[in-house]
This record gives structure tokens, sequence and C-alpha cells, in this order.
């Protein structure tokens, strides 16, 4: 019972856009990103530690977290990735951070309470001061214990917290390191091949990952906040096979969109079919999707960024 009603109580308050229990502390460095130093350690922390916990997200989910060292996080019994949507963004990957500090002012804004355990305050701002993210991060291990994703009016578009957490004591940790930087050469290797993509899309969403499997180019951007997934196949889009999708057609040409826990788009452009998820405001993933070729009237995207209201996160662009 008690944790039923610890998961309606943080439905509700992720419903109403509060933002949890949490004392504001004036910041005396304005340009300076004061929080990066402590959501490094927290990601040290998120996969070296070992955690378990019930986790509640804005979509409604229920998740069993659990972190072994050594074997790595499993949610609901399935192994997944802390630095990708799937895995809750625990632990964001070594690129992702540094993406984040080129994109935003990271600082540490006041302390606050999780579940019970007494916890600091991340703030991730954009450059006109308003917060695009949030991160409770556990004052006694560093482990991450809620996240919130915020569009450019403050509404919470993304959310992660533990409503209930047992975590090992606390130890000193040395650097965990998730992977390196994308290597230009790997990039070569892909557009030798005959691949063409950009390096950036609007927005600042970096290139993190790009790898060929079974005929498809995965690529995988991200600006530190938001990440967005983006798969390519040569050939032409089988529509009869799109059951369950919604089309849009604009020109002559159509876009697929299917809600599932969020929002998917699938088109086809120049002999190629590209399926795009993300895990952002609406707004972001619009201005991405205008970044990638398509043939679609631009004043679709407009009214897709006004009117959707979350996009799919349960996918892994890093894997």
């Amino acid at each position: 019972m008690s944790r039923l009603l610890a998961v309606l109580a943080l439905a509700l308050v992720m419903a109403l856009g509060l933002q949890g229990t949490a004392v504001a502390v004036p910041d005396d460095s304005e340009n300076e990103d004061t929080g990066l130093p402590l959501l490094r350690q927290s990601a040290t922390a998120a996969r070296a530690q070992p955690y378990s916990g019930t986790m509640f997200t804005t979509s409604g989910a229920v998740l069993a977290v659990r972190n072994a060292p050594g074997t790595g996080m499993t949610i609901d019994s399935r192994a997944a990735d802390p630095g990708a949507p799937a895995g809750g963004m625990l632990a964001p990957s070594d690129g992702m951070l540094r993406a984040l500090g080129a994109n935003y002012r990271v600082v540490e804004s006041g302390g606050g309470s999780v579940c019970g355990r007494a916890a600091r305050l991340v703030e991730a701002l954009r450059h006109d001061g308003k917060v695009a993210a949030r991160y409770w991060i556990d004052s006694a291990s560093g482990i991450p214990l809620r996240r919130e994703v915020l569009d450019g009016q403050g509404r919470i578009v993304r959310g992660e917290a533990f409503v209930e957490v047992t975590i090992a004591t606390s130890r000193p940790l040395a650097h965990v390191s998730s992977g390196g930087r994308l290597s230009s050469e790997a990039v070569a290797a892909l557009r030798s091949r005959g691949w063409t993509f950009p390096a950036i899309l609007p927005g600042g969403l970096e290139l993190a990952n790009a790898a060929e499997s079974g005929g498809y180019l995965k690529l995988g951007y991200s600006d530190g906040v938001s990440v967005v997934s983006v798969f390519v196949q040569r050939g032409n889009l089988d529509e009869e096979r799109l059951a369950g999708w919604r089309s849009q057609r604009r020109d002559g040409h159509t876009i697929w969109i299917r809600d599932s826990a969020g929002l998917e788009m699938i088109w086809a452009s120049g002999g190629h079919v590209y399926t795009v998820f993300a895990d952002a405001p609406a707004d972001v993933a619009a201005a991405a999707v205008l970044g990638l070729p398509h043939e679609a009237d631009p004043g679709f995207w407009d009214r897709f960024a006004r009117g959707a209201d979350r996009v799919l996160s349960w996918v892994n662009p890093f894997a």
C-alpha cells in the first residue's frame, strides 16, 4: 500500500508540473557549469554502485530497476543501458555529458528529497535561462534518483523517478568510462560505403553514434538532454505493412506516424526509408526531423511541434 501511495503521489506531482521538494540556492557563478562535475560523478556511481528499487515514469510505467557491478543494469529483469532512454538515462555517456556542457549551462541549484533521501539538485539551463532538465542526485551515494525534461514552456515532457530505492553503502569510486567519442575514421568508413548523414542536427544535436547493422544505418544524436535515434534503410516504404500507423499526405509525399508510448515517424525520400524515434520535447524532435532528408510540407512539422505532447522514449540510440 505504501508503494502504491508513493507512486500515485509522484504521478500527481509530475502531472501538475511541480518540481518536488527543493530549496533554491543563489548561484554566484552564473557563467560556470557548477553542476557538471556532480553529474559526471553521478554517472559513474550509477554504473559502478549496487542498488535496486522501483521507478515511476511519466508514461505511466512502474519499473523494477536493479544494478549490479560487473553484471550491469536490468529493468523488469531485462538488460538495459543506463545511458539510454530505456535505462532511465541514469548514467549519461561521456559524449552526452560533453554535449550537455556545450549546449547548456549546468548548475547545482539547491537541495531536496526523493523517496525520503536527501538529494542535490542540478539544473540544465537554456541560453534564455529557462530550465531544460532537472536531476536529483542522492547526497550520500551519488546515485541519480529523479530526472525531468522540460519543454520551452516549462512543461514536463519526460520524467523518471525512484519511489523506493535500496543503495549499498557508498564508497569512493574511480571513473567508469562509458565509451569514447565517435571517431572520424568510423564516420568516413560509413560514408565510403555510400551512406550520407549530417554530423549535427538543428538544436545542437550532435552525432554520438553511427553504425551499420543488418542493412540498416543506425544513428544516435544528442544535445546532452534530448536523444534522437535515426534508422535508415535503402529501398522503398512498404505501406501495406504499416497497420496501426496513420498517414499525413503533403505534396504527393506520405509520412506515417504511430502513437504508442509516444510518437514514431517513418517516411521515404531519395531511395531511402527513414525511421525516427526521439526522447525529447516535441519542438526539439520536429527541428531534428527538419535536418533530415524528406519531401514533406514544412508546415506539417510546425503543426507537429505544436500538437505533439510526447515522443517515443524507450529506444536506445547508442546501442
